[in-house]
């Protein structure tokens, strides 16, 4: 069986690994290709143009947490991986909520101790990372001359043979594709067509953020307690966290706000959007994040997509993964972990159809199997991701302009919900089984 991964970001590379391990055979029977049209990069971009600084986030560049759940598939797939992503990055004991007027609402535990441990009682905690970090780990694990850069412009599907399409006129046939090629993914377009209504492409959901990091020595706040911090705000949400081990003293930051456009393509201006960020949480107490805003170098942009609830993750021998299938909100702290449950989950199932067509006794065909596979793999995932973005979408509205009663009321809401959780679920907690 040939198989076609469209993007080496992070579900891409998980789901090659998975597929490696799980298939029948061990993948050694299957011919696997991942193909990605950016080439990994690290640093500070060169230039400040909107899509530098943007579409860097594919591969490398930002930060992002990867919650228990998340661990516990890096576990499964790979210890060794799972050691290796942890070393590299910053295990969070805590995640601790603020308000912008320098009150601390709460603190949380990020175990998931209490019901989901692993072998042995294992628990995990959620390990704050460059993106980059996490996207080198996996890197690390997959075949030499699995990923090759070339630009995928579309995919032609059939009752046959799937055919990926490059940009320098080229083709390539294939049983299975793998859109794991972002929220603005070329595969989805080949199973929904190109949407001129709107009803399976992304929205822009009002709010951007730009974020960075910063080297010295990490606060108190965040090196006793292991922490990731949460700040809302009147105008906004601010948050801090280590992105590598503490002795590295590298500071991960994030500020969204609203914006009703979308930042501009051709007037992006570095300077204007320092000066906007610090104008923005000028007033905000915490000494922190006055450090921050005084030295922050914008290092990433990035407008906040969401896709609406799709019909289905695949038919036909095509199916999307990651953000292809179900772009959340940040404020989730999900998109990673996600991305890694789709991967094992998909590569699962894929073994189990697949296995069970090669066996002589059974008259299934692989196409059978792959079709299988992937009606099983949305009736399994979408229940958990759609309760996910719900969940999200209500934190989301503590990230917007309000006033300040409003602001009271969700510090209130935020203290309440903190330290009385049986009134209702934390705010980020999630089910990590």
């Amino acid at each position: 069986m040939k198989i076609i991964i469209i993007g080496a970001g992070i579900s891409g590379l998980a789901t090659y690994l998975h597929l490696r391990k799980h298939l029948p055979g061990h993948g050694s029977a299957h011919t696997i290709h991942i193909y990605e049209s950016h080439r990994p990069r690290s640093g500070i971009p060169t230039t400040n143009d909107f899509d530098t600084l943007s579409s860097s986030t594919a591969i490398v560049g930002g930060g992002l947490g990867v919650s228990p759940n998340g661990m516990r598939v890096l576990y499964d797939l790979d210890p060794d991986l799972h050691a290796a992503v942890a070393a590299q990055g910053f295990p969070c004991d805590h995640f601790i909520f603020m308000g912008q007027n320098g009150w601390t609402l709460g603190m949380q535990r990020t175990s998931d101790r209490g019901g989901f441990e692993g072998p042995g009682g294992r628990a995990e905690v959620c390990v704050s990372s460059s993106r980059h970090g996490l996207w080198g780990c996996l890197m690390a694990k997959v075949d030499e001359g699995v990923v090759r850069h070339r630009k995928v412009v579309s995919v032609r599907a059939g009752e046959g043979k799937k055919v990926v399409v490059f940009e320098d006129g080229g083709e390539e046939e294939c049983d299975l594709v793998i859109g794991a090629d972002g929220v603005k993914s070329k595969v989805r377009t080949a199973l929904f067509g190109e949407d001129e209504e709107g009803e399976y492409s992304p929205q822009y959901t009002g709010a951007s953020g730009i974020g960075g990091f910063i080297n010295g020595p990490l606060p108190p706040r965040i090196a006793d307690n292991k922490a990731m911090v949460f700040i809302f705000g009147r105008n906004g949400f601010f948050g801090y966290a280590s992105a590598s081990p503490a002795e590295a003293n590298n500071l991960m930051w994030w500020s969204t706000f609203e914006t009703d456009s979308l930042p501009s393509k051709t007037n992006l201006d570095a300077e204007e959007i320092k000066a906007s960020l610090r104008e923005r949480h000028r007033a905000w107490a915490d000494p922190v994040v006055q450090d921050i805003i005084s030295k922050a170098e914008v290092e990433t942009i990035y407008p906040t997509w969401v896709l609406p609830n799709l019909p289905h993750y695949g038919e036909n021998g095509i199916v999307l993964v990651g953000d292809a299938a179900h772009a959340m909100s940040p404020t989730t702290g999900q998109g990673a972990s996600q991305a890694l449950e789709d991967a094992q989950t998909l590569s699962l199932l894929l073994a189990e159809t697949l296995e069970r067509a090669y066996d002589t006794s059974n008259e299934e065909t692989e196409a059978g199997a792959v079709a299988l596979a992937l009606k099983l793999f949305y009736e399994i995932r979408q229940p958990r991701v759609a309760a996910i973005v719900e969940r999200g979408k209500k934190m989301d509205k503590g990230k917007g302009d309000v006033g300040v009663v409003a602001e009271y009321a969700m510090y209130c809401f935020l203290w309440v919900v903190l330290h009385f959780p049986s009134i209702g679920k934390e705010p980020t907690q999630f089910d990590s089984r």
